[in-house]
């Protein structure tokens, strides 16, 4: 089972929009269909946007915060590394992606994230491209 990263912009996508790819990825990662890797920075900005820009109430974000953690490797970048020099917050997201191994960073981060491509062992994805690995019926 492959190690996955996802990124911010993809859980609130999917969790605000349960239809698209975004919101596959995110359902599958609920159902443990990959080994999802997360970090507490990766939970507050999902809490807080909820909260700020989709009018979630605290606890109803709290409760999804809590969901994602009972089927989440925790790791905790310590912000060390510096790939993308205006973007602190997607050094963070790598970060957990590299010390958790993940083989893939499923992003919808077309600025920064996706130009990279593949870091260290980490193949850098899109939702809708990273749906057939995962879907299929072995992971590569």
């Amino acid at each position: 089972m492959p190690r996955v990263c996802v990124d911010t912009n993809v859980w609130l996508s999917g969790l605000y929009s349960p239809s698209g790819p975004p919101g596959r990825v995110v359902s599958l990662a609920l159902a443990k269909r990959f080994r999802l890797i997360i970090s507490a920075v990766i939970l507050a900005e999902i809490e807080k946007n909820l909260i700020a820009k989709f009018e979630v109430r605290p606890k109803d974000a709290r409760n999804i915060r809590r969901r994602i953690l009972q089927v989440a490797e925790v790791h905790e970048p310590r912000g060390t590394l510096q790939v993308i020099a205006e973007n602190h917050d997607d050094n963070l997201i790598l970060e957990t992606a590299v010390l958790g191994k993940a083989r893939y960073l499923v992003t919808g981060d077309h600025e920064h994230l996706l130009l990279l491509g593949m870091f260290k062992m980490t193949k850098i994805i899109a939702p809708a491209a990273f749906l057939p690995i995962v879907e299929g019926t072995k992971a590569k």
